[in-house]
């Protein structure tokens, strides 16, 4: 019973989701929206690297919730979780660096220039753009590196050492695929998007 319940509160959340226009219709307040939130995650990855980086270089790993969590600082000259490391300082240049600024730039242009676009998408590529920038502007200032300092897992089961930008690219990704999931069939009627939602409000 309680199972079919939460299972039904689930699919009528993914209708309405799918089926939910655009709360902000003018695309100014769409872009005022983007920026707001590009701003609140730049400021608080800049603060929190900066805090690391005058606080937690010399101090031990410390731990909390049983160590399910850890602030632990660490640089990283690859990407998310250390991936591509191992690669030719040149060729981490070209990378990291230049494709990784005109993904970004793109991203963000594609955001402002689109005539309609609903704001779970709006949030996720603010999200994403903010993160990518966040960890540019690391390897612009420290010469090719990104500093690390939060680390999550149980046991010897861990994920690898992130900051905030990490975080927001995650949670941009995330929000990406949780949409075009549930997103409705482009095919779909106006009036079988009327009705989906008409019975998920039932």
């Amino acid at each position: 019973m309680h199972r079919k319940t939460i299972t039904d509160a689930f699919g009528n959340l993914a209708v309405i989701a799918a089926n939910t226009d655009e709360l902000a219709v003018k695309p100014s307040s769409r872009i005022a929206l983007v920026l707001f939130i590009m701003t609140a995650c730049l400021a608080l990855d800049q603060v929190t690297k900066y805090y690391a980086v005058q606080n937690l270089q010399w101090e031990p790993v410390k731990k909390y919730l049983g160590d399910t969590f850890r602030i632990h600082y660490a640089t990283n000259t690859g990407a998310f979780l250390g991936l591509g490391n191992a690669l030719p300082e040149n060729v981490r240049f070209w990378v990291f660096n230049v494709f990784t600024g005109v993904v970004i730039t793109g991203i963000f242009v594609y955001v402002l220039a689109a005539s309609r676009m609903k704001v779970v998408e709006s949030v996720a590529f603010a999200l994403l753009v903010s993160g990518g920038i966040g960890n540019l502007i690391d390897r612009v200032v420290r010469g090719g590196y990104v500093v690390d300092f939060m680390n999550m897992g149980i046991g010897k089961l861990r994920t690898g050492i992130f900051n905030v930008a990490d975080v927001a690219i995650m949670a941009g990704i995330f929000l990406l695929l949780t949409y075009k999931f549930f997103e409705s069939d482009p095919e779909e009627s106006d009036s079988e998007k009327e009705k989906n939602v008409e019975r998920a409000e039932a």
